[in-house]
């Protein structure tokens, strides 16, 4: 059943790439980062150009890669396969998950190690220390890891394996270290959209009431020490600062087992008649995130019924737009005065040059359509300098 699952989450996740135009933080990863993520990406890109599909696959292939692992662990953690099959589908239906497969991104390359690691420490704690020190020289966020897992076998009284994640945590800081930087500030409540953005609103609600009733009531394992210790450093930090969803998000979604866990505990130990509140609450819940799940999907035809620009992927239409209306003017290269557009129309084949400028009042006048839909009007004209 599994296989089938990921088998029509794979035509999802196909359809969303080649619809979503490009986006900045995907072209700041495929242009300028020189992470070893970036590498791969650019490979693909280098291989097969300007395709949507195919310069995200990377992404598309971890994602079902990530889901089919979560599945491996929510049959350790739930009580059998449909119970895990339904964490699973639950899991592969959050709004961060469904959009981490189909965006250049490092977050499914996190969430990918991150699955490794928990199947391995199920195995043996000492292979996953080893994978650990690996983790170390890979990504910054993997400083969250350290630290969940430090204070697991703190709170477990193993001093040995706490000492040596506090030591993977520290010289993960020194590596890379943490931004702190700015003025402090008080970021709470974005904090909290920013989690309601990776589990949808009503979910996140009962993600915030599991994580406080486990931490106040019942046992902690593995899974909500990292889980809940990723959502806490983040409410932490956001006294001070905003934080990166790309950065909590692989770790706050693992959450989803202990919210499975806990509402089929409180459903089964009551008596069938007594169960239908808990049912309708479900129902409400899921309901609610597969409105947003196809919102999501089919977030272009969205412009039929907002304003254009608050639409909240305007700008990745808008490049590809923007790039199309410029090739069929026989435009092939362009300075738009703006870092981000510089590099999404880069990745359509549109180079940077001074002979043409781009601007808002005056030249030659481009109407931006997408599928009939006016996204706004802009101006090109010639400059008397030389390409570049």
């Amino acid at each position: 059943m599994i296989y089938l699952y990921l088998f029509f989450y794979a035509l999802v996740l196909f359809f969303n790439a080649s619809r979503l135009g490009i986006g900045s933080e995907e072209t700041k990863i495929l242009f300028e980062s020189h992470h070893w993520i970036h590498y791969i990406y650019r490979f693909f890109y280098q291989l097969f150009g300007s395709n949507l599909i195919a310069v995200r696959l990377p992404s598309t292939i971890l994602m079902l890669a990530n889901i089919y692992l979560f599945f491996l662990i929510s049959k350790k953690y739930l009580q059998n396969e449909k119970d895990a099959l339904f964490a699973t589908v639950l899991f592969s239906l959050l709004p961060a998950v469904l959009t981490a497969g189909v965006v250049i991104s490092y977050a499914p390359f996190i969430l990918f190690f991150i699955l490794i690691y928990l199947l391995l420490f199920f195995k043996n704690e000492f292979w996953a220390l080893g994978f650990a020190f690996f983790l170390l020289f890979l990504h910054k966020s993997f400083l969250i890891l350290f630290i969940a897992v430090g204070f697991y076998y703190l709170y477990k009284k193993n001093r040995n394996f706490s000492y040596a994640y506090f030591a993977f945590a520290t010289l993960s800081y020194l590596l890379y270290g943490f931004d702190f930087r700015g003025k402090p500030q008080n970021y709470f409540f974005d904090t909290f959209a920013l989690f309601s953005a990776i589990f949808s609103p009503l979910l996140f609600l009962y993600f915030f009431y599991v994580i406080y009733r486990i931490l106040i009531k019942e046992q902690k394992d593995i899974v909500w020490f990292i889980s809940g210790t990723s959502f806490l450093i983040a409410l932490f930090l956001s006294f001070r600062q905003k934080v990166s969803l790309e950065d909590f998000a692989p770790y706050a979604v693992l959450g989803t087992i202990l919210m499975v866990r806990l509402f089929l505990q409180t459903l089964r130990v009551r008596l069938p008649k007594y169960r239908r509140n808990l049912l309708i609450a479900i129902v409400i819940v899921v309901g609610a995130l597969l409105i947003n799940d196809i919102a999501l999907i089919f977030n272009e035809y969205l412009f039929a019924y907002l304003p254009v620009r608050k639409h909240f992927l305007y700008e990745n239409y808008f490049a590809r737009a923007l790039a199309k209306s410029l090739k069929s003017e026989g435009i092939k290269c362009i300075d738009t005065k703006k870092a981000s557009l510089q590099r999404e129309l880069r990745f359509y084949g549109i180079k940077y040059c001074k002979e043409n400028l781009l601007n808002k009042q005056r030249g030659n006048r481009l109407t931006i359509y997408f599928h009939d839909i006016n996204l706004g009007e802009v101006y090109v004209t010639k400059s008397n300098k030389n390409s570049s």
